[in-house]
């Protein structure tokens, strides 16, 4: 009996250290996976939104043209389909959306209604991408992602509800 009561804390002690070392690298490691999958997606967000950028930042040349063109290409539509499976949901949905109402008839609105409709879809992508990459609590919304950008937001803004 006395060699149970020398036995058994040391025995203890060497199975919750092998516990303790089980779990510790199981959390490592999907705590690795997390860090990499967030690389990933942070590389596939910059590219999905590169022929956008473009367009914003020579609208006058072949920016616009230039990037029809890229995102017809099929390094494009093969980084959008990793959108798809490795993005989170929210950012898909906010991608699909701007994507859907380029599918939308042209005639149905003005020109000037369909840009600001644009730019709230692009304001709410930048919006989605921001909080999947580590923003969760942010309290902008997608006008405040374009506030940098466009001098006259403010005419976006109070045409909202209308």
């Amino acid at each position: 009996m006395d060699w149970i009561q020398i036995v058994a804390p040391t025995g203890l002690f060497i199975l919750g250290g092998i516990i303790t070392w089980i779990v510790r690298s199981k959390i490592e490691e999907s705590r690795d996976i997390r860090v990499k999958l967030n690389e990933e997606r942070r590389k596939n967000y910059s590219e999905i939104l590169a022929p956008y950028i473009r367009i914003l930042a020579d609208f006058k040349d072949k920016g616009p043209s230039q990037a029809i063109n890229d995102i017809k290409s099929y390094e494009y539509r093969k980084t959008a389909f990793d959108l798809a499976l490795f993005g989170s949901d929210s950012v898909v949905r906010a991608y699909n959306a701007l994507l859907q109402y380029g599918y939308k008839d042209e005639a149905s609105e003005n020109v000037e209604q369909r840009g600001k409709m644009y730019l709230r879809l692009w304001g709410r992508l930048l919006l989605e991408i921001r909080k999947d990459v580590g923003n969760k609590d942010t309290e902008l919304n997608e006008v405040d992602m374009l506030r940098w950008l466009i001098k006259d937001i403010d005419k976006l803004e109070h045409t909202k509800d209308q």
